[in-house]
């Protein structure tokens, strides 16, 4: 059920005139996904779902009372709003809790809904499949994934005047191939499904799955290692997310300096890397919408090395005497003129990593990560892609994989294999990557 604005607009203004002199910030946001899932070269799964989310939410002070709800009938959208007044009696206060802002002037971004992509039928995403896997029968393969294409849309509206609405769409693609003793995976995520090149990504996996079987073992250690863009963006990813400046500042993350100080304006990583934010970035837009509706700007989170942001909430940046900094909306990190090929011509012994899979934390005092590879490990010898190796658990931080940076190719979007997430990032040539174990995953 996607609603187009006026009617939007006009539910959430006649929500808010219902009810004059509360302080309210009411949202509704309504999605439609088909989702098509293939295993064992065989379609298993086709549907579509829809959601519908009304939000409430009103503020007594430093009280707030919220209440959601998914249907639109006048008594349901009382019922949320009688819910939310009698929630913000009760709640604890929250000295915490910022006012609601006023009107906001948002920038301008490209254009994130595609009619083609809302509309793409079952029957559209099911003869892609049926095509990959016509591919993966011919080489003796099987596979698996899953093709979702989505549109929305939603708006905010607070009793200050704030109002800002959304309208998107999304397709996601990814497909794993196995072979006896090997494996290959590819994925991507576009607005626009026109843009999904499931031939392609079927061709890369098919590729990674044939060259990677009948794996040769290689110790653990630290090697100079390739890490292809999707694994690339997880490493990237997850230092982002752990940017915030009140961690930091209350002596919690590797950011931290003690005496609630932070390293803001210190060199952090090698001067090769520059990494930030941009919602109008032609290859990956997003919405320039951040917390409680303020508006989100390009923001350089690192330039050439050195930390230029941090990630400030509204109440972080009012006690420190600082402009607010949004979550980073999309991670865009610049690359060199290089290409994949050249990174592995330019090094002698080393392992080229195809994806991280399972990542998890040990240590945020140093961001220290261990996961897996997964879908392809190689040898490098002579600047030549050798014979594959066995996977392995790593225990790094992205901190040093930055830091040691050699070489990079040019930027391009790609999905993180552990984090399912885009972001604009090149591969990587880093020194002294630490892979602690061996595993037994192909």
């Amino acid at each position: 059920m996607i609603l187009q604005e006026k009617e939007i607009k006009s539910l959430l203004e006649g929500l808010i005139a219902e009810n004059p002199g509360k302080e309210m910030n009411v949202g509704l946001s309504a999605n439609e996904t088909g989702s098509t899932r293939f295993a064992n070269n065989a379609i298993t799964t086709n549907g579509v779902y829809n959601r519908l989310n009304l939000y409430v939410e009103v503020t007594k002070g430093k009280k707030r009372g919220i209440a959601v709800v998914n249907e639109l009938n006048k008594e349901k959208i009382r019922e949320a709003v009688s819910r939310a007044d009698s929630l913000a009696d009760v709640a604890p206060e929250n000295s915490e809790l910022m006012p609601l802002l006023g009107p906001q002037t948002y920038p301008q971004v490209p254009s994130l809904y595609f009619p083609s992509t809302a509309e793409f039928s079952p029957g559209q995403r099911v003869d892609a499949i049926l095509s990959v896997i016509e591919k993966a029968k011919k080489q003796n393969l099987t596979a698996a994934g899953f093709f979702e294409t989505s549109s929305s849309s939603g708006a905010g509206l607070n009793s200050r005047g704030l109002y800002y609405f959304l309208n998107s769409t999304r397709s996601y693609y990814s497909n794993t191939l196995k072979s006896e003793g090997g494996s290959g995976w590819a994925s991507a995520e576009k607005e626009d499904v026109g843009r999904i090149a499931t031939g392609e990504l079927a061709d890369r996996a098919i590729k990674k799955a044939l060259d990677s079987r009948g794996a040769k073992p290689l110790a653990p250690g630290k090697y100079t290692v390739i890490l292809e863009p999707a694994a690339a963006a997880d490493m990237v990813s997850f230092l982002l997310y752990n940017f915030t400046a009140r961690e930091a500042d209350e002596g919690r993350s590797f950011l931290s300096l003690g005496e609630g100080k932070n390293r803001l304006g210190e060199k952090l990583v090698s001067p090769k890397v520059t990494i930030y934010s941009d919602p109008a970035f032609p290859e990956y837009p997003v919405f320039p919408i951040g917390e409680d509706g303020l508006p989100v700007k390009k923001t350089v989170w690192i330039e050439k090395g050195v930390v230029k942001n941090l990630i400030y909430t509204r109440f972080w940046a009012e006690k420190n005497g600082r402009e607010p900094v949004s979550f980073p909306p999309n991670i865009i990190m610049e690359g060199e003129n290089h290409t994949l090929e050249e990174l592995i011509k330019s090094t002698n012994k080393g392992v080229l990593v195809s994806r991280f899979w399972y990542i998890r934390d040990l240590n945020p005092m140093i961001l220290l990560l261990t996961g897996l590879t997964r879908d392809g490990v190689f040898w490098i010898e002579n600047g030549k892609l050798g014979h594959p190796v066995n996977n392995f658990r790593f225990n790094e931080s992205p901190v040093n994989v930055l830091r040691n940076i050699e070489m990079m190719s040019r930027a391009r979007r790609v999905i993180g294999g552990e984090t399912g997430q885009s972001a604009v990032v090149p591969a990587l040539k880093i020194k002294e990557f630490n892979f602690s174990s061996v595993s037994d995953a192909v």
